[in-house]
């Protein structure tokens, strides 16, 4: 009877957790697959020896997790959340609450050859951690803004009769533009900056790229009209949606992997 119960609670949180997925499970496994192809051979080798899998498959780990005994703080280490002047500031002015934040702190744990010095199961876990973090910070509905900048960050938006808050819109928003893609696809689609390109976008560090991601994300807030019908969406924003998603997952991924090389490096 116990391992039943064990088994019930366990389903409930898989169920509550599907809900709130950033970029949903599809967004995810793009954004790790890119960042999977440009992975050096000694990140792959290593990522590859502590996961025993692809990163893909574990980029929804911590969305499946979040609800369980010993991982509920890191249900808070999904989004950035902005102070009014742009800077990080974490969930309700607790720092160590963002996602920029934490993943900061594995890389410096991670770093320099000091992840031979860990337990295996924390850098299982931390890889873990990143493959989701990474790419969860550049989901449109993942940089938070402060309550005071006027922005609507529950706009509606429906889709087949059904109403989609942004959030759940910009998380489903790969699966809804192209449905019949598989991941090999998206990779193929966005996946195509330059190496030179990809050496700028990777410049900085997490709380940068936040910064970045504060200016750049700013238009999603008017890509569609509150209440307005997916079905009725114009060419130019489908275009503009497609433009911002694919640009974010494509980022995601060669930061993902410029995090990973470096660590392993």
């Amino acid at each position: 009877m116990k391992h039943l119960r064990t088994l019930i609670i366990v389903v409930v949180a898989l169920a509550v957790s599907h809900n709130a997925m950033a970029w949903g499970k599809w967004g995810h496994r793009i954004g790790a697959y890119i960042a999977e192809q440009h992975l050096t051979e000694k990140a792959n080798s290593e990522c590859r020896r502590y996961l025993k899998h692809s990163l893909p498959y574990f980029s929804s780990w911590q969305d499946y997790w979040r609800n369980c005994d010993g991982f509920q703080e890191m249900t808070h280490w999904h989004s950035n959340y902005l102070n009014p002047d742009n800077t990080v500031g974490g969930k309700k002015g607790v720092p160590t609450r963002d996602a920029s934040y934490q993943i900061a702190r594995i890389v410096k744990e991670m770093e320099g050859g000091k992840y031979r010095n860990l337990p295996d199961s924390i850098v299982m876990d931390n890889l873990k951690l990143l493959i989701h973090m990474v790419v969860d910070m550049h989901c449109p509905s993942h940089t938070n803004y402060h309550k005071d900048t006027g922005y609507p960050l529950k706009k509606p938006i429906y889709v087949n009769g059904k109403k989609y808050a942004r959030h759940t819109f910009w998380d489903a928003s790969p699966q809804l533009l192209h449905p019949k893609w598989k991941i090999e696809r998206f990779q193929k689609e966005y996946d195509t900056y330059s190496a030179k390109q990809i050496k700028k976008i990777v410049k900085g560090d997490p709380t940068k790229w936040v910064a970045q991601n504060v200016v750049k994300l700013r238009p999603t807030f008017d890509m569609y009209g509150e209440g307005q019908h997916f079905e009725s969406l114009s060419k130019k924003q489908l275009a503009d949606i497609e433009a911002i998603m694919s640009e974010q997952l494509a980022y995601a991924g060669y930061r993902l992997s410029h995090i990973l090389n470096e660590i392993f490096k």
